[in-house]
């Protein structure tokens, strides 16, 4: 089974033809001679793609639980050591389409993302992925290289993926006697949150960025984790059993599928559900298929937006509808973990390593209202990619493509909404509809999986934007069976648009939905 970090599908794109030449060990040796900037080549070597190559075992090798992939296309590939501790991959496709393709990473991860540079290289793309300048090699959400590393976590924040744009750059024009003539960036949850710190903050980089549900605001979500382990500790009779939490997604479910014509289990539009868990709450003499009313407390703090007392705007929490409990896998756990939250506190250590003394609270105690404002501050301009001035990366030409699984119990696609609302509020509605569109994927969980359509190419029609002018007016989904048949296909229509059912043909089909904007 995929696992929810791999980015989804990328397709072989359109467009330029490839650069066709034969493997040549002599020129991918040249380049162990390539002088950088505070770069040096570690290796260079050619894989002749016969046999087939088998990529390094590592964090991303092992996600997927199956064998390691393998590759059977020529290539270059070179390893670099930028500054002290950042290491990146370079890959030169033999039959090269003159693009760039830069990829993202997961969690805390410092570990090269082979499987999506792999799917990069399929499509003819020259490709890098860096470790972002630590290593982590038992789970992507290790994290004691952070003790004592604040130059590791400015690193990891924004600057790693930066320099391995920079030198990737100058390796495909030193290989290929020319620079890429569009390049591109595409990741998934922290890959996502990569993605958007490139536009926001080196709006030069790419001309286009292929985010889903970005982790942008880190900070938020940690946050969001340790106050429901605070009240799950303080009022256990209100915590959310695997049989409530699917009382939950089939009350949401029987309040909100039918509102795009057609009950099939699927909720076209659930950031719009309007479901109030009140209406499972146990009436006298019944204990069975029912809410207490401590559980419908905690249902309306674990899902959706909300505010702190004090009024502090917290991270939201997943869409009606969405199992409450997270696993590792790529969506809903079967029945709820021992914690019902991540106990690992990388906040205190990141505080520490950005101060040099450990924050005043732990986790049982932080208060949003006293202790945010104090993490923001630190932590915030590094690791928080909030920032909704993208009028830089819009002048450069650049186009984004936002996606979100609609039931990513992780990360909220509430969060997304917020930041493209952000920019909106900051540009205007005509200047955001001149480079984002955004996708949001019923039915689908952190990245890839889940009860609806998720698998589909991105990159494909980001590249049609980018140097056709074609903006995407729907991309095509799939949902996979068991033994890898087609199940349903289904078009992700650009927010604020849905597919709705047309009242006729197969539900199963794409071509039975239109994209239009809900009316309520």
């Amino acid at each position: 089974m995929k696992t929810y970090w791999v980015v989804v599908a990328l397709g072989s794109c359109m467009g330029m033809a490839a650069s066709v030449r034969a493997a040549d060990p002599v020129l991918c040796a040249r380049l162990s001679g390539l002088k950088l900037p505070d770069t040096r080549i570690e290796k260079t070597e050619v894989i002749s793609g016969t046999p087939a190559w088998q990529i390094p075992d590592g964090v991303f090798a092992r996600l997927g639980g199956g064998p390691r992939m393998t590759v059977s296309v020529p290539f270059c590939r070179v390893s670099l050591a930028i500054e002290t501790e950042i290491q990146v991959e370079v890959w030169l496709p033999d039959d090269w389409n003159h693009r760039f393709e830069g990829v993202g990473n997961a969690g805390l991860t410092g570990a090269l993302n082979y499987p999506s540079m792999v799917a990069a290289l399929r499509g003819h793309f020259a490709t890098a992925s860096t470790d972002t300048g630590h290593v982590t090699e038992r789970d992507p959400f290790q994290s004691d290289w952070i003790a004592g590393h604040a130059r590791r976590v400015i690193d990891f924040g924004h600057r790693a993926h930066h320099l391995m744009a920079l030198r990737a750059k100058e390796v495909i024009a030193a290989y290929y006697g020319q620079h890429p003539a569009r390049s591109y960036f595409s990741g998934c949850s922290s890959g996502g949150w990569q993605g958007l710190t490139e536009a926001q903050r080196y709006p030069a980089d790419y001309d286009g960025i292929l985010a889903g549900a970005p982790a942008i605001n880190y900070l938020g979500a940690t946050v969001r984790g340790m106050v429901l382990a605070q009240a799950a500790n303080a009022h256990p009779e209100g915590n959310l059993d695997a049989a409530a939490s699917k009382l939950l997604v089939q009350a949401a479910l029987a309040r909100c599928d039918a509102e795009d014509g057609l009950k099939d289990g699927l909720i076209s539009a659930p950031l719009g559900c309007r479901f109030d868990p009140a209406q499972l709450q146990c009436k006298a003499g019944r204990t069975e298929e029912c809410l207490t009313a401590a559980q419908v407390d905690r249902a309306r703090l674990t899902y959706g937006p909300h505010s702190t007392p004090g009024g502090l705007k917290l991270y939201p929490g997943p869409t009606w509808g969405t199992a409450a409990f997270f696993s590792l896998s790529g969506g809903p756990a079967a029945k709820p973990a021992a914690a019902p939250v991540p106990t690992v506190d990388p906040l205190s250590a990141l505080m520490t390593a950005m101060t040099g003394n450990a924050p005043r609270w732990s986790p049982a105690t932080f208060d949003p209202d006293q202790d945010m404002p104090t993490v923001l501050r630190t932590l915030g301009p590094d690791l928080n990619s909030t920032n909704p001035d993208l009028n830089a990366f819009r002048r450069h030409g650049g186009k984004l493509i936002l996606y979100h699984g609609g039931a990513d119990p992780g990360l909220s696609p509430y969060n997304t909404l917020d930041y493209l609302n952000s920019v909106t509020d900051k540009l205007g509605d005509a200047k955001v509809q001149s480079f984002i569109r955004t996708f949001f994927a019923p039915g689908m969980f952190h990245c890839v999986g889940g009860t609806g359509p998720s698998v589909f190419d991105g990159m494909t029609p980001l590249v049609a934007w980018v140097e056709k002018g074609e903006a995407p007016r729907a991309i095509v989904a799939t949902q996979p069976g068991a033994d890898g048949t087609v199940i349903r296909t289904r078009p992700l229509c650009p927010y604020p648009q849905i597919a709705s059912y047309k009242g006729a043909g197969s539900a199963d089909v794409a071509s039975s939905f239109e994209c239009r904007v809900e009316s309520r």
